[in-house]
């Protein structure tokens, strides 16, 4: 008798530990741009959760009508961050009997509201399995990032637990460097940028780094933001960030042996899972004797989780160890000083669009006239006069090109242009069969007359999508 007792005691603990769901109440989500808290009170468990036993699924009941402004993250007793969704499904409303667990085949990205059923979230769960003991409290953490729009309430969510639960990398070395953020409980926004902790280890050429190294490259206060337009929706996000000091003052510093300077960008390159299509076209156009963007592939650790391989590059800006054109300011308003430097772009007008004026021509192909878009100086900066000389100099550019003597090297658009900088532009343009090629991601500059003063095409970018990647996005 007392041998069954026993094995039935051992059944009913093995039954417990199988799957086992911890529920909690609800409440109003502020609307007035603060996050809020949900916790759950967990206990009974095994003292570590791991590959064997741990999170499965995190389920939710959301009423919102506007569900797109939500960003919802579970949050670990070790305050591991697991982002289960953030500015999904547009205008819908309502997470309803909404379950994310790491193995289902749609993300919620790709999903539409009101969403109903099982996605996977936009990080994976599995991250929370890392041998932390679970009898704690686990939160949900939700913020609406549209204030003073929409109200919505969260009517209850709960967390289960189980065998197998689904497992991932855990990185712990790699012959590349490591880059590590925490954002100190702080979702990543597309604007503006946040205050957050950043480590580099990086131990040198042919040195295996391990993420308990000491960093070694950096380990400072960064200010950071998601970057991209049709990239965002991607559940593999890219990143723009500035070093800061200790003051949270931008500061120039150098990295992987780059040349210092402030802004930098992580490259998810989520469509590109060579990773080699902007790094190897980058090459190519410093090869040919022209500025491009330098990189460093890393591995990127954020809030403990592992995100994969991005490709550490030069933000393009003017500066002598990037685009080497002359500082403009207030005083510079006639004479030499007036004429450079310059660096504009056709792109297209979301994420940092910095005003300008439309070309003189369509395009030969048909479409949008395009939007001729200040880089530098930005809009906010850029003198009347001076924004006035460089439209009537790209203008007088165009006109010379469209004329009936395009071709005289005196007054045709010879006299504009630096020619071996536009033919090398087309030519990695055309034989990498850039589907984004000459309507966006398109820049080019003008130096001082004095150093020069042509339109110089350059430098390329964004070449994640050329060399033959036939993706969805060749027709976006």
């Amino acid at each position: 008798m007392k041998k069954i007792l026993f094995t039935i005691s051992i059944l009913f603990v093995f039954t417990q530990a199988n799957a086992q769901s911890f529920s909690g109440v609800g409440g109003n989500i502020p609307d007035d741009g603060t996050s809020i808290r949900f916790p759950v009170l967990v206990s009974g468990l095994p003292a570590s959760i791991d590959s064997t036993f741990g999170v499965i699924s995190a389920c939710l009941n959301i009423v919102h009508p506007y569900v797109s402004d939500l960003s919802i993250w579970l949050v670990a007793p070790d305050s591991t961050y697991i982002e289960l969704s953030s500015g999904n499904g547009g205008s819908g409303d309502n997470y309803w009997n909404t379950c994310f667990i790491d193995t289902v085949p749609v993300y919620i990205t790709s999903g539409a509201a009101p969403y109903t059923g099982e996605y996977r979230p936009e990080s994976p769960i599995y991250n929370v399995n890392n041998g932390q003991n679970p009898n704690s409290a686990w939160q949900l953490l939700i913020e609406d990032t549209y204030p003073f729009a929409d109200a919505g309430i969260l009517l209850n969510w709960t967390i289960t637990f189980g065998n197998n639960p689904p497992k991932g990398l855990v990185l712990q070395s790699s012959n590349l460097p490591i880059v590590k953020i925490n954002t100190l409980g702080q979702v990543i926004p597309d604007d503006p940028k946040i205050t957050v902790q950043m480590q580099i280890i990086d131990n040198g050429m042919g040195i295996r780094n391990y993420l308990s190294d000491t960093p070694n490259v950096y380990n400072g206060q960064i200010g950071i933001e998601i970057r991209g337009s049709s990239s965002q929706m991607f559940p593999k996000k890219s990143f723009g960030f500035e070093t800061l000091d200790s003051a949270g003052n931008e500061i120039d510093t150098s990295l992987f042996g780059m040349p210092s300077e402030s802004d930098w960008i992580l490259g998810a390159n989520y469509t590109d899972k060579t990773f080699m299509r902007n790094v190897m076209t980058y090459d190519l156009s410093r090869r040919m004797g022209h500025y491009a963007s330098r990189t460093q592939y890393c591995e990127l650790i954020l809030n403990g989780q592992y995100q994969g391989i991005y490709v550490f590059t030069e933000k393009i800006k003017r500066d002598p160890g990037r685009v080497d054109i002359a500082k403009m300011t207030p005083a510079d308003t006639s004479g030499d000083d007036l004429t450079g430097g310059y660096l504009l772009k056709v792109d297209k007008t979301t994420g940092g669009a910095g005003g300008g004026w439309n070309s003189n021509f369509p395009p030969v192909s048909g479409g949008p006239i395009p939007l001729i878009q200040f880089e530098y100086p930005d809009v906010n900066e850029i003198l009347p006069v001076q924004s006035q000389y460089i439209e009537q100099y790209c203008d007088s550019f165009e006109f010379a090109l469209q004329g009936l003597n395009f071709t005289h090297p005196l007054t045709g658009y010879r006299r504009y242009t630096d020619l071996q900088s536009w033919i090398d532009f087309f030519i990695l343009t055309e034989l990498s069969k850039n589907v984004d090629g000459y309507r966006i991601s398109t820049f080019f500059h003008k130096a001082k007359d004095s150093d020069g003063g042509l339109l110089r095409m350059g430098p390329v970018w964004d070449y994640d999508i050329a060399w033959g990647m036939l993706t969805i996005m060749e027709v976006m």
